[in-house]
């Protein structure tokens, strides 16, 4: 499953995976895969629930829409297909996740919910060109500076959790083929890309 050389472990040692399986209904692979480091897996888990799990300054949907478009602009198949069936398992209202992770500009969503994603989406990918103008941006859409906050602390954890993930090899917990084909096809448009450079 992993690329790691897992030990088996006793639930016993890790108390937050109870929490963790109450709260979304399994116990992701993601955490399983580090139990190596059962000190790192309670603090990521403490980190997950306190950032995503809980209401925020943000709701949870749209932390929910922040991790997807994220996940998907950095090809995390495991990420994306996790988030979407969490998506599903709340009974968040809203366009299907998987038009969320995929095109969010044309989904069914707010101007405001548009304006929020193509911020993180931006952090995601350009980081350094973040400026005091894409806040002032947001700031006129209603978003308070604690509601920013929060979006760019998702986008920087989306991130570790996706690198994360590609270094352990995570197996998906869920099956997902639109997901699996969208992000198959544009992983293998990189590999091209970087052959290309390379030649």
């Amino acid at each position: 499953m992993s690329y790691l050389r897992n030990q088996p472990y006793d639930e016993k040692d890790f108390p937050a995976f109870a929490a963790i399986r109450e709260q979304l209904g399994f116990l992701p692979n993601f955490f399983v895969e580090q139990t190596a480091r059962p000190d790192m897996v309670e603090t990521e888990i403490a980190m997950t629930g306190n950032l995503i799990l809980k209401e925020g300054a943000l709701p949870r949907r749209q932390k929910e829409y922040i991790f997807l478009v994220c996940s998907a602009a950095n090809l995390s198949t495991y990420c994306v297909t996790a988030h979407c069936e969490m998506v599903r398992m709340l009974k968040l209202e809203g366009p299907e996740p998987e038009q969320i992770a995929v095109d969010h500009i044309h989904a069914n969503i707010s101007v405001a919910d548009k304006a929020l994603l193509n911020f993180c989406a931006k952090l995601n990918g350009q980081t350094t060109k973040i400026g005091s103008t894409d806040i002032e941006a947001l700031r006129t859409y209603g978003f308070s500076d604690p509601q920013i906050l929060e979006a760019i602390l998702l986008v920087g954890w989306a991130k570790f959790a996706n690198t994360v993930a590609f270094g352990l090899g995570t197996v998906p917990d869920f099956e997902n083929r639109r997901i699996a084909e969208e992000l198959g096809k544009a992983r293998a448009g990189h590999r091209e890309s970087d052959v290309r450079a390379v030649g």
